[in-house]
């Protein structure tokens, strides 16, 4: 499909996608429901492992959301809200969302802040449920919901960059908001609630190196070769085999904020239902073959003998 504010490319089984906005990278309603639809398409393309999210301008992953959505939802607000008639709304939209032409109509009146919201919670959701792995390239600054996108991918590689400009965060107190898109629950269990609550109220801006430093980011590499060392990486997580990918993104995003029994659980289930698929029996006896004969021949098993399995490249899990 052709589309406005995303381009995307596959090579081999990993996914590439370019958001567009120059020339400051504003997120926009119109960027997530073309993300969506990739998103959509995604789910049942067993083609695809990997998925790479990126912008397409230089120096900037996403600065934040539109200033000129921000200012269009913050003049149509009829009234205030409590918590509770928020959510009431939040759940009411959702609702009728499948409706044809809903939305369409919706982020025209003054429920369209509720619009944005269910579709920046919808494409979380739906990453986060797929079976392949997503790593954010992170090529300059970001903050606000263009954080908060980046949180909701998998893994995530920065910028070395520039200590002044490129930065990560939370400022949406700054003007009265909290974080929409799942901020305070991602950093909460990124970082811990001590970590969360201090950046969340001081509005803290990271550095690449900070963010490295803290947990907030998994790698920096420079400019030059950001894209791709993280499509590399991408490569070799393509490699898994999706139920696996699956069932262990399930067990640490859906397990780990349960309790300790019940994430428990999750996980047995979970190693229970892979173990027993036809590629993992294969592989099994594949491994336990190599080291059999690693034995037989009077060696110690080392590094160099696991590294194509490390890789993905000693079984094939996708021919």
């Amino acid at each position: 499909m052709e589309y406005q504010f995303i381009t995307t490319q596959q090579t081999g089984r990993v996914l590439t996608v370019w958001l567009n906005n120059p020339p400051q990278s504003f997120l926009t309603t119109g960027m997530m429901q073309e993300f969506i639809s990739v998103l959509k398409a995604l789910r049942k393309d067993t083609s695809v492992g990997a998925v790479v999210l990126t912008s397409a301008v230089e120096g900037v992953f996403l600065t934040h959301f539109d200033v000129a959505e921000i200012k269009q939802s913050a003049e149509s607000v009829p009234m205030s809200l409590s918590p509770t008639l928020a959510n009431l709304s939040l759940k009411t939209e959702s609702a009728f969302s499948h409706l044809p032409g809903s939305r369409a109509l919706a982020s025209k009146t003054p429920v369209m802040g509720v619009v944005q919201m269910n579709l920046f919670h919808e494409v979380m959701a739906l990453m986060r449920a797929m079976d392949k792995v997503f790593i954010a390239a992170i090529n300059g600054r970001a903050m606000g919901g263009g954080h908060e996108l980046a949180q909701g991918c998998d893994l995530r590689v920065m910028v070395e960059g520039d200590a002044e400009k490129d930065v990560i965060g939370q400022p949406e107190i700054c003007i009265g908001l909290i974080p929409g898109g799942g901020g305070t629950q991602m950093m909460a269990r990124h970082l811990g609630v001590a970590k969360a609550m201090e950046y969340a109220l001081d509005a803290k801006l990271l550095t690449p190196q900070e963010a490295l430093d803290v947990g907030l980011v998994h790698r920096l590499a420079p400019a030059a070769s950001l894209l791709e060392d993280t499509q590399q990486w991408a490569e070799r997580l393509a490699r898994r085999p999706a139920y696996a990918v699956k069932a262990i993104k399930q067990a640490i995003y859906h397990g780990a904020s349960q309790t300790f029994d019940e994430g428990m659980a999750m996980e047995k289930a979970g190693f229970v239902s892979t173990a027993t698929q036809p590629n993992t029996r294969t592989a099994m006896l594949a491994y336990a073959d190599a080291v059999q004969a690693i034995s037989d021949r009077g060696d110690m098993l080392n590094l160099n003998d696991m590294q194509d399995w490390l890789e993905g490249t000693a079984f094939d899990f996708h021919s």
